[in-house]
């Protein structure tokens, strides 16, 4: 229930945009990409393009400007506009399932497999009510508002139907009434008097950063915004401005409520202020006050202060000086603010971290690196028991006991996975509450509390759900095998009841839970199809995947992709895993601009198409899986397209839709989903990375029915105002389309003329990440920014068959297959009629059933289902290939030895970490067909058996191919006799027989003719080769801008240079130059070399001329006047100003007689004056360049 139900709200901005401030943003030292970001109108796709660049030239470090990076581009993608007069009660729709939360709630941190940097959800404040203890609240950074009434052990939303609010950054309760609490999201003040039941909205004013009710006077607060400091008193309804300026803290005085401490920040620095008259007038106390000087910095400070010494404040100082950036200083006055003395750490503000001047802002538990996130998180309480007990949050815990001369970190931010260890508490401490002995923290892991000054810490977060899913996937088979990465807590994972979940050091913990597994913030997470334990990531530690244990004391079991999947923060620039709809075990991977297929779950890939773009969002047919949709990124402002193979991807063509709508906004990336029974039935969404737009209203969802030809714009009415993020194809159903968007989800079929919502019980501003079937159940999964969420399906179908098995090529040492349903249906009385001709058994009614075949040849199998709701078939001719091929069989026999053909190796594989190839992958083609492909799963070394071609006429090829650590990587191929066939390290390419095809130019005439080459590879050049630098002074790119030459096009798409080499072929036509078409044309330059390395032209953009290797000289027998460049051609008339040689009786010739004489550029000429260049036209038709002297 809501006392206003219209929102009176236009746009919803984030906390991150006010509440961090940017980290020496007036530092000359920075690099150019953080120059650009700290700028006053940051270009998003600019800033991508200098980052990538920087970072392909340097070593990544994790620091402030990366994180602050990490931050602003989420922010980017979270973006939310709500119109004016938006009404929540029409918006909800009550007649259609309810959507319910099933997690995280929180973690299971003394799991086996748990993240050293374990948490579940990303909380800026908590506070407990004094005149009940029990009963607490806390505010999200995307999940809104919660209540405790238990101490914390379990946790409720308020408002998340009725508010469109993710970021609760402060908030207050009522000393004498728990039901009645101030909260702010944003700029905007709200208010419940009932506990929850209800609220009103008060205020909107600026950013508010704290909201502080007098002690004494319950209807008087304090409210720190960005601009001002407000009084407001709420028995009257009247706001008032008593301090300008943006405001960071407020306290009161413990013993003397006249009297109020704030800090407030100018410029680069802050300031003390003190009021000994309730807040009418306020004064700057400086004297040891931190003073920075030019070029250093000291933007943010905490205060605190402590019943047990009333007169004390403690400050908390952050910025940078004399050399080092983290801590500014611990500052401490114990004469009310008047003098401070600085206490933390060493004997400067700042300066180089060291053992004897901590660090308490950075990563390190003894302090001694530099830097930290203290513009994002920062904390500090008094124990209001023992002034002298201080505790101070940012990224780590620190605690000091001598008044805040020394500190210790009770337990690093990394130090999860210990489970002995009881003072762990989660990176990016944000809030640190004291409330007599209860002692509370919010950070971006979770809700944490001791009761004991810390010696003792528990997690209290259990109900809560704010984990933010940047990726999700759920089981096909086991719909509560459910694995996403998330923002700030690594990756979470549940296994249907495995893991715990709330506080274990109390006792009240219970199955059913996540655990939090890797670490840092990860990106994806997706389940096999086919073998639910089996699950995916983005994470190197793991090899890229997990066998699940399903026991919380085992170890999760990592295995190797030899690929990852892209993955970005940016919405639209990430790719999925695909697996052929057939066989679980083939997948295809989008990792760079590669399309990659592996044919054992990733163990091995091999590139399959080259898009020269990234590789995003990818289909496979379901009743025909040779065709296959890719959609493209190539950089945040750059086109976006979409491709179409019907071959298994050898090629590709662009089916890229070309509406108006497309194509004035074409940077946007898009998703797409297709038909369970047509291939050719395609729907695409446009998902935008930000909401610099304009024609993205009406322009957001197309449709085709003929696999692209031809689209049709299915956009309608119903998605005024949103932002799709990823659409899903209801199998089984008339064309049933899911959509989750930015806020909330959407459904739509064929008999439907709009998008219906589909949000009831949705919290408003839920953002989808990914939304997921799960047929058995009929239930759509939706990982969100506010965990995990499902509902019963909008409509019942009726099921869809699927045949699908472990593989789809067997042999004599490989002959048995696990089929496996992948229908869509219920578990409403399910049934399952199989047959197998050829194989034993030769038919089959379980779901999965295993069968042996025995002979080679091609094999069909077919398929009938039933539930309550219908039936299905499909028949899949020729599924099973049975083939004792050696290609198939590793070189291997039936017996277990090398085929014909064939000779024993040993492959001696060593690492020298001893933690395996980490991705490194080698691979063995034969005639371009892959052989074999091994990496070291883990270990220094292992020795194993591989059959290698005896047959020196053979291609045989040895690739190597780069994944993590390299330089720790070694191997060597030994015959029988020890003898060293070939080794390594990586990369690495050789061929074991030197009999592999020569590509190059075969055409004897062409300039770069090669000899040796037995294949053409379409090089050949019969005119120049041009060498074209193209440069950008600012280092991203030249923004849209293209160099056009000729029939060719060239760009700089990243980066400050790059160069292309062209072949131009003509020697009489000006070949025709045009730079132009994108922004930032000031930092465009090109420059235009020939075979012999002389420059022959340079521009920039805008830019139209042309040019032309050739005689300029007009004297000259050959002069050319379209020539721009002289070659040295040039050739000149002999004494008798014949050009060609002929002699008089020659041209006495009937036939070579003159027929008109003309001047160069063909004009009809009856005198020749002396040193004219002329042409004469003879009745043979020949033309002779001839010149008077």
């Amino acid at each position: 229930m809501i006392k206003i139900i219209l929102v009176l709200l236009f746009y919803t901005s984030f906390v991150f945009a006010q509440a961090e401030y940017k980290y020496e943003s007036k530092s000359e030292t920075l690099p150019l990409w953080v120059k650009e970001m700290y700028s006053n109108n940051p270009d998003p796709g600019k800033i991508e393009l200098l980052y990538n660049n920087h970072y392909t030239k340097n070593k990544f470090i994790k620091n402030k400007h990366t994180q602050y990076y990490k931050r602003w581009k989420r922010s980017l993608t979270r973006e939310i506009i709500i119109p004016k007069n938006y009404n929540v009660q029409n918006k909800m729709n009550v007649d259609l399932p309810e959507w319910q939360c099933v997690g995280p709630f929180d973690f299971d941190r003394n799991a086996s497999s748990t993240s050293y940097a374990a948490g579940a959800a990303h909380l800026y404040t908590v506070e407990q009510s004094i005149s009940n203890t029990n009963i607490l609240y806390s505010g999200g950074a995307t999940c809104g508002l919660w209540k405790s009434e238990d101490k914390g052990l379990h946790w409720d939303p308020l408002f998340d139907t009725d508010l469109f609010i993710n970021e609760v950054y402060s908030l207050e309760i009522d000393f004498s009434n728990p039901d009645i609490v101030y909260f702010s999201a944003g700029e905007n003040l709200y208010r419940t008097l009932d506990g929850g039941i209800t609220y009103e909205f008060l205020y909107q004013l600026s950013f508010i950063k704290d909201i502080v009710m007098h002690p004494n006077n319950n209807n008087i607060l304090y409210i720190c915004g960005e601009e001002e400091l407000y009084i407001l008193n709420v028995l009257e309804n009247s706001l008032e401005t008593i301090v300008s300026g943006d405001i960071l803290e407020l306290e009161f005085h413990t013993t003397a409520s006249n009297i109020i401490y704030i800090v407030r920040r100018v410029n680069n620095k802050t300031e003390f202020l003190k009021s000994i008259n309730n807040g009418d007038s306020f004064d700057i106390f400086d004297n040891g006050w931190p003073n920075p000087v030019s070029g250093d910095e000291q933007r943010r400070t905490e205060i605190a202060v402590s019943l047990d010494n009333p007169d004390r404040v403690v400050a908390l100082a952050t910025g940078s000086a004399n050399g080092g950036s983290g801590l500014y200083g611990v500052y401490v006055s114990d004469n009310q603010g008047e003098d401070w003395e600085f206490r933390c750490c060493g004997d400067q503000p700042a300066g180089v971290p060291s053992i004897n001047n901590q660090n308490l802002m950075g990563w390190d538990a003894e302090g001694e690196d530099d830097g930290g996130q203290y513009y994002y998180d920062l904390a500090l309480a008094i124990n209001p028991n023992n002034a002298d007990n201080i505790h101070v949050g940012g990224v780590n815990h620190w605690v000091s006991n001598d008044g805040g001369y020394t500190f210790i970190c009770p337990s690093k931010w990394s130090w999860a996975e210990d489970s002995e260890n009881t003072k762990y508490v989660h990176a990016d401490i944000h809030d640190i509450k004291y409330y007599d002995n209860d002692l509370w923290i919010a950070c971006d892991g979770g809700i944490f509390y001791s009761n004991n000054q810390g010696d003792t810490i528990h997690q209290r977060m259990f109900g809560i759900a704010g984990t933010d899913f940047w990726g999700f996937g759920s089981g096909f088979s086991d719909g509560d095998v459910m694995i996403g990465g998330t923002y700030h807590n690594a990756t979470l994972l549940k296994d249907n009841n495995t893991y715990l979940q709330g506080d274990t050091l109390e006792g009240t913990s219970e199955y059913g839970g996540w655990v939090s597994i890797c670490g840092g913030d990860n990106y994806r997470g997706f389940v096999n199809f086919g073998n639910s334990r089996k699950v995916y990531l983005d994470e190197w530690g793991s090899g890229g995947g997990y066998t699940l244990s399903g026991n919380r004391t085992i170890p999760l079991e990592g295995f190797n992709m030899s690929v990852l999947s892209n993955a970005s923060y940016t919405t639209g620039e990430s790719s999925n895993l695909e697996f052929d709809p057939r066989c679980y075990n083939i997948i295809y991977i989008g990792s760079g601009d590669i399309l990659y297929k592996s044919y054992n779950n990733g163990y091995s890939s091999f590139p399959l198409y080259d898009f020269s773009e990234k590789v995003t969002s990818i289909e496979v047919g379901w009743d025909n899986p040779n065709i296959i949709y890719v959609a493209t990124y190539d950089g945040y402002w750059s086109k976006k397209h979409i491709w179409r193979s019907e071959d298994s991807g050898q090629n590709f063509e662009n089916i890229t839709p070309s509406f108006p709508g497309i194509l004035e906004d074409d940077w946007i990336p898009f998703d797409i989903t297709i038909s369970g029974q047509n291939a050719n039935h395609i729907w695409i969404a446009r998902c935008p990375n930000s909401l610099n737009y304009s024609s993205y209203e009406n322009s957001k969802v197309y449709k085709s029915i003929n696999g692209g030809e031809d689209w049709i714009n299915v956009t309608g009415s119903g998605l005024s105002g949103e932002n799709i993020t990823n659409i899903e194809y209801h199998r089984g159903s008339d064309d049933g389309i899911y959509l989750g968007t930015r806020k909330n989800v959407y459904y739509k079929n064929n008999s439907m003329s709009e998008w219906l919502l589909f949000n009831n019980a949705l919290p408003l501003s839920t953002y989808s990440t990914q939304l997921v079937p799960y047929y058995k159940q009929g239930r759509l999964k939706n990982g969100t920014n506010r965990s995990v969420w499902e509902v019963d399906f909008y409509e019942t179908t009726s099921p869809s068959a699927q045949i699908a098995a472990n593989k789809l090529t067997i042999n004599c040492l490989n002959d048995t297959v696990q089929f496996v349903n992948h229908s869509a249906m219920t578990n409403n009385n399910p049934s399952w009629s199989w047959s197998f001709p050829g194989a034993t058994p030769s038919s089959s009614t379980e779901e999965n059933p295993q069968v042996i075949y025995n002979e080679e040849g091609s094999y069909d199998v077919y398929l009938t289902i039933t539930d309550d709701f219908g039936e299905d078939s499909q028949t899949i001719l020729n599924m099973i290939n049975y083939t004792n091929d050696p290609l198939t069989m590793e070189g291997f026999g039936c017996d277990g030895s090398c085929q014909d053909g064939y000779i024993n190796a040993v492959l001696i594989a060593e690492d020298s970490y001893g933690d395996g190839w980490n991705g490194n992958v080698l691979s063995v083609l034969v005639d371009g067909i892959l052989l074999t492909q091994y990496t070291l799963t883990n270990g220094y070394n292992e020795e194993l058996t591989i059959c290698i071609p005896s047959d020196d006429n053979i291609c045989v090829e040895f690739i190597m191919q780069e994944g993590g650590w390299p330089e720790e990587v070694s191997w060597e191929i030994l015959s029988i006799n020890d003898d060293i066939i070939l080794s390594g390290e990586s990369p690495f390419y050789d061929q074991l027989y030197d009999s592999c095809p020569i590509y190059g130019c075969t055409e004897p005439n062409a300039i770069n003719y090669n000899s040796e080459a037995n294949i053409d590879d379409e090089s050949c050049c019969f005119g120049s080769f041009y060498t074209i630098i193209m440069e950008d002074n600012y280092g991203d790119g030249w923004n849209g801008n293209t160099l056009m030459i000729d029939n060719y096009e060239v760009e700089l798409e990243e980066g400050s240079e790059s160069t292309e080499i062209i072949c131009l072929e003509g020697d009489e036509t000006c070949f025709n130059i045009i730079c132009d078409g994108g922004d930032w044309q000031s930092e465009v330059s090109w420059l235009i070399y020939n075979e012999q390395g002389d420059l022959i032209i340079s521009g920039g953009a805008p830019y139209m001329g042309c040019f032309l290797e050739g005689c300029t000289d007009e004297i000259a027998c050959n002069f050319n006047i379209e020539a721009t460049n002289n070659d040295g051609s040039c050739e000149y008339p002999d004494e008798y100003g014949d050009c060609y040689n002929t002699s008089l009786e020659e041209n006495l010739n009937s036939n070579y007689s003159k027929l008109v004489i003309t001047d160069i550029l063909g004009r009809k000429i009856n005198n020749i004056k002396s040193h004219q260049i002329y042409l004469t036209t003879h009745k043979n038709g020949t033309t002779t360049k001839n010149i008077k002297f």
